[in-house]
C-alpha cells in the first residue's frame, strides 16, 4: 500500500514537471512569433532623429523613465549590460540608429526577452529613454551616428 502512494506521487510529480515543460515551451514559442523591432509588421513607424536635445533635462527625465519602467533590470543601472546587452559600447548587433532605438523600444525584439513598451510609453518618453541612452556611451566617438 505504501509502495503504490510512493509510485502515484512520483507518477503525479513527473505530469506536473512535463506540464511546466510543455508550458514553458508554447510561452516561448507564441513570444517568438508575436511582432517585434525585427518583423515587417513594425515598419510602420515613421521616425528617424530623436526630435529632443540631449541635455541635462532631458537625460533626467529619461533617466527617471528608466528605473521606472525596469530597463535596469536587463540592461543594468547604467546600461552596462547584463541579461540584456550593453548600451554604452559600440559593440551592437544592429545599426544603433534613433529609429531602430526607437523601434526597439517600442515594439519589443522578436526572439529574445526585449518587450515592447509602445502600451506604457509615450512617443515623447521613448525618446527622452533614448537621450539618457545616448548620454552614457563610453563608445568610439568617430562610431557616433546619431
Amino acid at each position: 500500500m505504501i509502495r503504490s502512494r510512493s509510485l502515484i506521487k512520483t507518477y503525479l510529480y513527473k505530469i506536473f514537471l512535463l506540464n511546466i515543460i510543455l508550458a514553458t515551451l508554447f510561452i516561448i514559442t507564441l513570444n517568438n512569433s508575436m511582432g517585434g523591432a525585427g518583423n515587417k509588421e513594425s515598419e510602420e513607424i515613421q521616425v528617424d532623429k530623436n526630435p529632443l536635445a540631449i541635455n541635462d533635462a532631458n537625460i533626467i527625465k529619461g533617466k527617471k523613465l528608466w528605473r521606472k519602467t525596469g530597463c535596469y533590470s536587463c540592461h543594468g543601472g547604467n546600461a552596462e549590460g547584463g541579461v540584456g546587452p550593453s548600451l554604452q559600447d559600440d559593440v551592437w548587433v544592429y545599426k544603433p540608429t534613433d529609429k531602430m532605438l526607437f523601434k526597439t523600444i517600442a515594439k519589443g525584439r522578436s526572439g529574445t526577452v526585449m518587450v515592447g513598451w509602445e502600451a506604457e510609453l509615450s512617443e515623447n518618453d521613448i525618446w527622452e529613454v533614448i537621450v539618457f541612452i545616448r548620454s552614457l556611451y563610453t563608445g568610439d566617438k568617430s562610431k557616433i551616428i546619431w
